[in-house]
């Protein structure tokens, strides 16, 4: 039976932590669940191991430069977008959901926007109840 040392359970503090503060682990999680990928698809999709992966989003491993804009690329987001996600001073301004939504809408097409556009004027959002 191994005895549990300060350092361990300092490391399973940290480990714990590593979601509120945004680890880059996290991040690279929390974008790849949104899109629906799985591990696999995103290893495949960004040229590494899925094991790395893997290892990157428990937090043992860290990427380097060049690796993270792989795994950018294979999200369809830049560095700057993965590192400002979640950046209250981005939409001072702005509830957070708001500012979701408005990072969200840069990757639609022009068509794709007039579509929203119009979906959003059909739901009468103003609340007009002239009828």
């Amino acid at each position: 039976m191994r005895k549990n040392t300060g350092l361990e359970h300092r490391k399973e503090e940290n480990r714990g932590k590593a979601g509120e503060s945004g680890s880059v682990g996290d991040k690279i999680r929390n974008f790849r669940e949104e899109r629906g990928l799985s591990q696999y698809r995103l290893a495949q999709k960004a040229d590494v191991s899925q094991s790395f992966l893997s290892a990157l989003e428990a937090g043992k491993k860290s990427p380097t430069v060049e690796t993270l804009e792989k795994i950018c690329r294979g999200l369809g987001i830049s560095l700057a977008e993965f590192f400002s996600r979640g950046n209250p001073r981005r939409f001072p301004n702005l509830p957070p959901h708001i500012g979701e939504l408005i990072d969200e809408l840069r990757y639609l097409s022009p068509e794709q926007v007039e579509h929203l556009t119009g979906f959003i004027k059909s739901m009468d959002l103003k609340g007009s109840d002239s009828s």
